[in-house]
């Protein structure tokens, strides 16, 4: 009688093989359930607890309206310049930094603590400063504008010709309100009082309405920026931006998870492969022994 049993052949591809691996791999995470669930646990409540004694970041934020018709001075300027080495030199003291830091050094700290943007739409120079302390922040926010104001004067050559031109424009309106004046007075003697004396004055009382508008608006460019260009004051925080705890607790248990996850499991791939073969157990042997811990 042949022996049919020599005849035998085991399919690698036998759906039996694949739920034979899935019970090994249930076996493996049943037998270490305790280290799988109770590890992540503690590290995320340990992780927890440490958050609760990192050193705590407020937020200070201000918007500022700096785009003027005529002036070279814009938001995007303005951005460049809330972070040059010279503002941030200035307001070094207010942000608690010694007064020997080089330049660069104090560039290095504040640009982490301080940013600044500009509004696509509404075209807003928008501050933002960080500190350990609601109060800091503002502080710093503010004093960053304070700072920040005076460079948006005219200087040189451009502050004489605006100088020129506030001159000029003031002088024209002087005697267009003369004329107006005049022409008021004879519509209301009713001296010769025509149509076209009519139209006259209310073109006088438009003319001199919009050169007493630019006249404002020259003597503001001479000014400077101020807190009366301040849309949004800088804002005393409420609460903390950092640290996020519950971000921090959660990233920790995910994280500690997945690496407990790997460590099991290669563990377990080790010991099978160490009983599968007398050799592997010897190379599994030999990497155990070249490893320091």
């Amino acid at each position: 009688m042949p022996n049919n049993a020599s005849n035998v052949t085991v399919d690698p591809h036998n759906p039996s093989d694949d739920e034979l691996d899935l019970l090994d791999l249930l076996v493996t995470f049943v037998e270490n359930w305790k280290l799988l669930i109770l590890g992540p646990i503690a590290v995320g409540l340990i992780a927890l607890g440490i958050s609760f004694v990192v050193p705590k970041t407020y937020q200070s934020e201000s918007s500022v309206q700096v785009e003027r018709s005529g002036s070279g001075f814009s938001a995007p300027v303005a951005a460049s310049l809330a972070l040059s080495a010279d503002v941030l030199h200035t307001i070094a003291p207010v942000a608690g930094l010694d007064d020997g830091l080089t330049t660069e050094e104090i560039y290095k700290q504040l640009s982490k603590r301080i940013s600044v943007s500009v509004g696509k739409q509404d075209k807003l120079l928008n501050v933002v400063t960080q500190a350990k302390s609601p109060e800091a922040a503002q502080k710093l926010n503010q004093a960053l504008l304070d700072t920040l104001f005076p460079f948006s004067k005219p200087r040189g050559t451009e502050k004489e010709q605006l100088q020129l031109q506030l001159a000029s424009e003031k002088k024209r309106l002087e005697e267009s309100l003369k004329l107006e004046q005049d022409t008021a007075a004879s519509i209301a003697a009713g001296k010769s009082v025509t149509e076209a004396t009519s139209r006259l004055y209310g073109e006088l009382l438009s003319a001199n309405s919009t050169r007493q508008q630019t006249i404002l608006e020259m003597e503001r460019r001479l000014q400077g920026l101020d807190n009366d260009d301040v849309v949004q004051t800088p804002t005393l925080p409420e609460s903390a931006i950092k640290p996020k705890k519950s971000l921090i607790a959660i990233g920790a248990t995910i994280a500690s998870g997945f690496l407990l996850l790997v460590f099991v499991f290669a563990r377990q791939a080790l010991r099978s492969a160490q009983e599968a073969s007398p050799e592997q157990a010897e190379k599994i042997a030999r990497i155990r022994k070249a490893l320091p811990w």
